[in-house]
C-alpha cells in the first residue's frame, strides 16, 4: 500500500472508531472523562513529536531503519486526533442538521461540545506547525532551494516561518483562535498548490493535508459547537436524543 493509500485507508480507519468510542459510553461524566483523557493524550503525543524534532535537528537522536515510521506516528499523533476531529464534527452537524430525529446520545453530545476536544485539537496543530517551522530552519538551506525553484522569493519563506508560528501561538488562545485558524488553512492551501504546480508526489502533500482538515475541523466545531451550546438545555437534548 503506498503513503497515500495508507493515510486516507488510516484516517477513515480513525474515524470510525473515534465514533464508535464516541458513542459507545451512556454516562455524560465517562464522556466528559473520555475528553479530558483525549486532551492529555493529545498533548503527550505532540510534545512527543516535538521533543523528537528537537533532538534530530541537534543530531542528538540516532536514526535508524525504523525512525522513519515512528516519526510519522508521532507526525500524525497516531491518527487518534484526525479520527477524533473529524468524528466530532460530522457528529456536531448531523446533530444541529437532522434535530429531533439525530442518532446522537447525550453522552456523545457532552464529549463532542467538550472545550477539552476542542483544546485538544488546537493543541497538537500548534505544536505540528511549530515542529515544522523547527525543521524549516534545521533545514534552511534546502528550504530556500525549495521556495526559489517553487517560483517564489527567498523573503516569502522567512514570512511564512513567522507567520505560521504566530498563528500557531495563536491557535491556543479563545479571542484569536477562528482568526489564526483562517490564516494557517489559506497558508496550507497554499501549500499544496505549490506542491500540485510543480508536480511533486501527492504524498509531499499529505502533512499539509492533514493540518488542512484539522484546522477545518477546528472552525466548524467552535464555530457549530458554540451554536449547540447556546441552545436552551430542552432543545439541545432534544436535538441529541
Amino acid at each position: 500500500m503506498g503513503e497515500t493509500s495508507a493515510f486516507f485507508s488510516l484516517t477513515l480507519i480513525a474515524a470510525v472508531l473515534a465514533s464508535a468510542c464516541i458513542l459507545w459510553p451512556r454516562a455524560i461524566s465517562r464522556a466528559q472523562g473520555m475528553a479530558r483523557t483525549f486532551y492529555v493524550g493529545s498533548a503527550v503525543m505532540s510534545f512527543a513529536a516535538l521533543l523528537w524534532i528537537l533532538l534530530g535537528s541537534f543530531g542528538i537522536l540516532p536514526q535508524g531503519t525504523e525512525s522513519p515510521w515512528l516519526l510519522r506516528i508521532l507526525i500524525y499523533r497516531g491518527w487518534t486526533v484526525i479520527g477524533t476531529g473529524l468524528s466530532s464534527t460530522l457528529m456536531i452537524v448531523m446533530a444541529l442538521a437532522v434535530g429531533t430525529k439525530s442518532p446522537i446520545n447525550k453522552s456523545a453530545c457532552s464529549f463532542i461540545t467538550s472545550p477539552f476536544v476542542l483544546k485538544g485539537l488546537c493543541l497538537s496543530v500548534s505544536v505540528a506547525f511549530i515542529c515544522t517551522e523547527i525543521g524549516k530552519v534545521a533545514h534552511d538551506t534546502e528550504m530556500r532551494q525549495f521556495f526559489l525553484q517553487s517560483g517564489y522569493a527567498v523573503w516569502f519563506l522567512y514570512f511564512i516561518i513567522v507567520t505560521e508560528t504566530l498563528a500557531a501561538t495563536c491557535l491556543l488562545f479563545a479571542r484569536t483562535l477562528l482568526a489564526a485558524a483562517f490564516a494557517l488553512t489559506l497558508i496550507m492551501i497554499g501549500a499544496i498548490t505549490t506542491h500540485l504546480h510543480n508536480r511533486d508526489p501527492f504524498s509531499d502533500s499529505l502533512e499539509a493535508l492533514h493540518l488542512l482538515i484539522l484546522l477545518a475541523c477546528i472552525v466548524l466545531i467552535r464555530l457549530l459547537g458554540e451554536r449547540a451550546l447556546a441552545r436552551p438545555h430542552e432543545a439541545k437534548v432534544a436535538y441529541c436524543e
